[in-house]
């Protein structure tokens, strides 16, 4: 099994399972570990990583409730199939809660109606 390029520090502030999650999903939507491909085992990670077991166990299973990976029993952990789908839902939820908070600050400013829908308008059209 090939070496994931997944480097885990202290100096993030994050904890070591969320920091191998955000790495997995980087290297996913980046097409360096594709649909199907066959991911190394939580003993054969931990061990790269230098983490525990439960580190790496907690990361893909926080992965596969997600959708974006999948476990068949006796054979080992996949990039799921449709994962580029489930990728997509991801990145509008993500966009959207983004937005939501945008928002509520520019409510919070005093911005309101046509103010906030002009700003809106203008920055859609950069695009």
């Amino acid at each position: 099994m090939a070496r994931l390029p997944i480097e885990l520090t202290e100096t993030t502030g994050l904890p070591y399972y969320r920091q191998a999650e955000d790495q997995l999903v980087r290297l996913i939507r980046a097409g360096e570990v594709k649909p199907g491909e066959l991911l190394p085992s939580v003993r054969e990670l931990s061990e790269q990583l230098g983490v525990s077991e439960i580190t790496i166990r907690r990361a893909y299973d926080d992965l596969t409730r997600q959708g974006l990976l999948v476990r068949k029993r006796g054979q080992g952990t996949f990039v799921s199939s449709d994962v580029q789908t489930t990728l997509r839902a991801h990145s509008l939820a993500e966009a959207e809660d983004g937005l939501a908070e945008a928002l509520l600050k520019a409510r919070q400013m005093g911005l309101r109606g046509q103010a906030l829908k002009d700003a809106v308008e203008r920055l859609l059209g950069e695009e």
